[in-house]
């Protein structure tokens, strides 16, 4: 709550400024975007907001209480907000933000994930362009149209970023036109601006470091995944192994758990037992090293372990894992000037746009 300012207490004493509560602050904000036209006729969801803003939604129902007092807005049982003062001076809303649509709260994401997203803002912000972050799981199903319809009808933001799209929302944001940029891998028959780490070079390179080393039998573990880069990685690896004399794949598909990969590698030991794996994501480098070792395999004595992610957990693991690096600002950088060529209504060509990480020298990769 507000703590009111004291008044003056002799002559030539003034009150004290009035500090604002974090209800106060969202709502000020708020105001300010129905002002300039942000949005046009509806306010996004209470979840999207409160991800935006990173407050509680006791906090935001607080702001929208201000703003409903104030007549600026208006909400009926089990509908969005409907804004009820039109943008300043009835003048086009201004597109001088941009949403950044993903599946995945904040909280839930990799810690590459959180800097790229938190370099980008502050990319932006030195444009006086503003970053929304929008959470939708139902935008990235296998049908999103409805879900995304709902989410663009209205906006005036002045261009998408989509974060690891699968292929029916990436294919509904070309057939509409909306200016957007993918943070990912395009699917096959898809036309947008997109920037991603190479995951087609990284496979090759990957399989290559095992094969001239010795490894003839070697495994992938990667979680059962619709992304286009998981399905490249994959294909690239495979053709590289198919290259060479004697080389075998199994491919280690898991759901992500702890217990799912365990099995996985619990069953590959038991049939075939790999000499080198390359491991998908670097979270998973955890269960998987962790899960070797206790069955009594040395890393990387008798496993050679490269991951293809990064993150900054790995440079604390003993032995240091063998992996792949974007430096996530760099990525944030790069991503920040196509953004801004775009909204400067500035033409991006429709392509992917891929970087090759660097791969950091660790000690878990060895000769057969």
């Amino acid at each position: 709550m507000d703590i009111p300012a004291p008044a003056a207490t002799s002559a030539g004493m003034h009150p004290l400024p009035r500090r604002e509560s974090l209800i106060h602050q969202v709502a000020t904000i708020l105001r300010k975007s129905i002002r300039d036209g942000v949005w046009a006729e509806f306010l996004p969801g209470e979840l999207s907001l409160c991800e935006s803003f990173q407050v509680s939604r006791e906090t935001l129902r607080g702001a929208l209480g201000i703003l409903g007092q104030e007549k600026l807005i208006s909400s009926s049982q089990g509908q969005r907000r409907r804004i009820l003062t039109p943008a300043t001076q009835n003048k086009t809303p201004r597109r001088r933000g941009v949403i950044l649509l993903t599946s995945v709260r904040l909280e839930q994401m990799d810690g590459a994930s959180i800097l790229l997203i938190d370099g980008l803002r502050g990319q932006l912000a030195k444009h006086h362009l503003e970053l929304q972050v929008q959470v939708s799981p139902a935008c990235f199903t296998r049908k999103p149209e409805k879900a995304l319809a709902a989410m663009a009808q209205g906006s005036t933001m002045a261009l998408w970023v989509l974060f690891s799209a699968p292929a029916a929302a990436q294919r509904w944001f070309m057939k509409q036109g909306l200016p957007c940029v993918l943070v990912g891998s395009l699917h096959p028959g898809i036309a947008l601006p997109s920037l991603d780490a190479d995951y087609d070079a990284m496979g090759q390179h990957a399989a290559n470091q095992l094969l001239s080393r010795g490894h003839r039998r070697l495994a992938v573990v990667i979680p059962k995944s619709v992304r286009a880069g998981d399905a490249y990685t994959v294909a690239a690896f495979r053709a590289a192994c198919a290259k060479a004399p004697g080389a075998t794949l199994q491919l280690l598909e898991h759901d992500g758990t702890p217990a799912g990969i365990q099995r996985c590698i619990h069953a590959m030991l038991k049939e075939s037992p790999a000499t080198g794996l390359f491991i998908a994501h670097a979270r998973h480098v955890l269960t998987v090293m962790s899960s070797l070792t206790c069955r009594g395999l040395r890393i990387p004595a008798d496993v050679s372990v490269i991951s293809r992610d990064s993150e900054s957990f790995l440079e604390f693991m003993v032995p240091r894992p063998t992996h792949y690096h974007i430096p996530p600002l760099v990525l944030a950088q790069k991503l920040s000037q196509v953004v801004l060529k775009m909204a400067r209504g500035e033409s991006v060509v429709a392509k992917s746009h891929l970087i090759m990480p660097t791969l950091v020298a660790g000690e878990t990769l060895a000769k057969r």
